[in-house]
């Protein structure tokens, strides 16, 4: 077997396309654990639209970007906008009259305006068999708050914006950052998020609390959010077809995406399975 690893593999994009997994990668994460490595999801979504049979796959979930990471059933964060700076965003968003969620481990709070906005959005299921439930899990997440200003967040998303992503992350304060559609070049959609959060923090945390070298560690991704995973890795693997910086990151380093099973074909790559 190969050296014991620590992965962290992004979901969408990665492990995932439109929500759903192909069984060859949740085999190949079953049978890498079996093999002794530790396999985490490492993810931008909050825990709340990873379905529970995607989280099941893995020896813990590194969600919220970096916010909130729990590995065997034991909690070791949960960072969340601090105090007047949640109300803050709210009050930016709700000013500018934009469609957003808030996401907490437990749900996407909305108002009844966006949940429709955000149900008129989702396509339908995948045809092929898979792990999850596509973007159903966000439908499935969403409950409406009477009033947003009070609630505990994670992270925001937004869309339709009429004005850029990074204009309104300025307005908010300096410590929340943008992150537009990493899917299109709409600048008027995308995540708010805090600058000090990363899926670095993830890594970084887990391999401390498993007592594993960064060294060990491997970060698989395609997105933005990925590169402080794919920096702080001791190995780095992107996706074909990722931006320019993300490539950069792994140094060159490429598997397909997960309709070609690129998990697949990095984990043979390392000799895992």
């Amino acid at each position: 077997m190969a050296d014991r690893r620590c992965v962290f593999i992004d979901f969408d994009g990665t492990f995932a396309h439109r929500g759903v997994a192909p069984r060859a990668h949740a085999d190949a994460v079953r049978q890498a654990r079996e093999n002794g490595h530790v396999i985490l999801l490492c993810t931008g979504r909050p825990r709340s639209i990873v379905a529970d049979e995607v989280a099941a796959l893995f020896d813990g979930v590194v969600a919220s970007a970096g916010g909130w990471i729990d590995v065997g059933g034991r909690l070791l964060r949960d960072h969340r906008f601090p105090e007047g700076l949640g109300p803050r965003a709210v009050e930016v968003l709700q000013r500018h009259d934009i469609p957003f969620t808030l996401e907490t481990p437990e749900a996407l709070l909305c108002t009844p305006r966006s949940a429709r906005e955000l149900r008129t959005r989702v396509r339908p299921p995948l045809p092929e068999d898979g792990v999850g439930n596509g973007l159903q899990d966000l439908i499935d997440a969403i409950v409406m708050p009477e009033d947003l200003a009070s609630v505990s967040f994670a992270k925001i998303s937004l869309w339709g914006s009429p004005v850029r992503i990074e204009q309104l992350a300025a307005e908010i304060g300096p410590e929340v950052g943008a992150l537009p559609n990493s899917m299109t070049a709409d600048v008027s959609s995308g995540e708010l998020h805090l600058v000090s959060i990363d899926k670095a923090d993830g890594v970084r945390i887990v391999a401390d609390h498993l007592g594993m070298p960064l060294a060990s560690t491997v970060g698989i991704g395609d997105g933005m959010n990925d590169l402080g995973m794919l920096r702080a890795t001791g190995t780095a693997i992107a996706i074909d077809g990722a931006p320019a910086e993300v490539l950069e990151a792994a140094g060159g380093c490429t598997v397909p995406g997960p309709l070609e099973h690129g998990i697949v074909t990095a984990f043979e790559h390392l000799g895992m399975l």
